[in-house]
């Protein structure tokens, strides 16, 4: 009896253990996995048409759609690759920003319409970095957090204050 005690009290901690080192770990998420998975479960297979791109409440659902947040990623410390664009940044010699948005596509928000606010996260830095140029793929790691539309940063729902943040190739971004 004592054995399969001392058995069950190894198994329960090596579990914890291991259950607890998994928690600490950065996941990488893909930008699709920050949208609630039936979030746009109106639009029809067969794809959206040009009528329905001029109805009121098609555009409505859309809307509603692109700001509805993944609960299940909040919370959680992650890793996600993307492109940065600089919100405000300081134009001394070294050109660093403080603030910006990460967008999972290089040129976003600069010459067309921002994307969803699901896909954004409005990141700030504990010490100001270099800007990075348009088309560098970054990955950022922190802990994700909702926050009310953001106006003044294309209405994001999703804020991180990054640990880290990372010059990456293109051939190692994760969609």
């Amino acid at each position: 009896m004592l054995y399969f005690r001392n058995l069950f009290l190894s198994v329960i901690l090596i579990y914890s253990t291991y259950s607890t080192s998994l928690a600490e770990e950065n996941k990488t998420i893909k930008w699709l996995e920050l949208v609630p998975k039936y979030a746009y479960s109106f639009v029809p297979e067969t794809g959206v048409t040009e009528e329905m791109w001029e109805d009121e409440l098609f555009l409505k659902k859309v809307e509603e759609a692109g700001l509805s947040i993944n609960e299940k990623v909040l919370g959680k410390k992650i890793r996600i690759d993307g492109f940065m664009v600089p919100l405000d940044f300081d134009y001394g010699e070294k050109l660093t920003v403080q603030e910006f948005v990460l967008v999972p596509d290089a040129g976003m928000c600069i010459h067309v319409p921002p994307p969803p606010p699901n896909q954004m996260i409005f990141v700030k830095l504990k010490k100001p970095e270099k800007v990075r140029y348009m088309y560098q793929p970054i990955a950022v790691e922190g802990i994700l957090k909702n926050t009310p539309p953001i106006e003044e940063i294309y209405n994001s729902i999703y804020e991180m204050t990054a640990e880290k943040l990372e010059d990456i190739d293109f051939d190692e971004l994760t969609y």
